[in-house]
């Protein structure tokens, strides 16, 4: 799997589950210490990210990384 294809998979699930769980973009970002911003360009697979950050999505879905990238 190419590296943008990995990107874009983990933005998809990382909308996906934040649509299961009714979040908001913005309340996931907020009540984790994301940006906005940051957050919508990571569920577009349009930038990298770091395992930490990844680490607070998961946290903030309530679910662990290995779930998170589970797809």
């Amino acid at each position: 799997m190419s590296k943008a294809a990995i990107k874009k998979a983990i933005g998809q699930r990382i909308k996906s589950l934040r649509g299961q769980k009714g979040l908001t973009i913005e309340k996931l970002a907020y009540e984790n210490g994301l940006a906005k911003g940051n957050l919508s360009e990571i569920e577009k697979g349009k930038i990298d990210t770091r395992i930490s950050t990844l680490e607070r999505i998961a946290k903030g879905l309530e679910i662990n990384l290995k779930e998170l990238c589970d797809f």
